[in-house]
């Protein structure tokens, strides 16, 4: 008797499980948003990561190539509009360009402890390394904050 209740247990579980995931892929893609004509808190540097003249002011080229970068990257709703979303993949891609295949370049993680995991706080990335190998990464991490604080050395 016992039994028969746990398979139930089990198979309802599963298709929880399930369920879910089969309405995520089956649900129809979200309608883009038309342009904006309003510029965002982050404007200026969105034009200048775009290579766009970097003014401030939301024209209509402007919109368009933000736009365009909101929907290759997937960020929604890709209306042009320069938000904190938008600037956070362009700076993260700007940190991930900047360490490029090295991201220990500083030497701050140490290459004689064999596979390690490391993670830089600055640029808010992580890696793991085999001696001086990059096997991973380097991705984009979120550690402690205030009273929270990582702990840094090694462990």
């Amino acid at each position: 008797m016992g039994d028969t209740r746990r398979r139930g247990a089990v198979a309802l579980g599963i298709t929880a499980l399930v369920a879910p995931l089969t309405l995520a892929l089956t649900a129809a893609p979200a309608q883009a948003a038309s342009c904006t004509a309003k510029a965002g808190p982050y404007q200026k540097k969105v034009e200048k990561f775009l290579g766009r003249t970097a003014d401030g002011k939301q024209s209509t080229a402007d919109c368009q190539a933000i736009r365009a970068f909101q929907t290759k990257h997937g960020i929604a709703p890709n209306a042009g509009y320069a938000g904190p979303v938008t600037w956070g993949v362009m700076d993260l891609m700007t940190k991930q360009k900047a360490v490029g295949k090295n991201p220990n370049k500083s030497g701050k993680c140490p290459t004689n402890k064999g596979r390690i995991a490391c993670v830089n706080l600055t640029l808010q990335l992580s890696w793991i390394q085999d001696g001086k190998k990059l096997v991973y990464g380097p991705v984009p991490v979120r550690t402690g904050r205030d009273g929270y604080e990582t702990r840094t050395g090694l462990k």
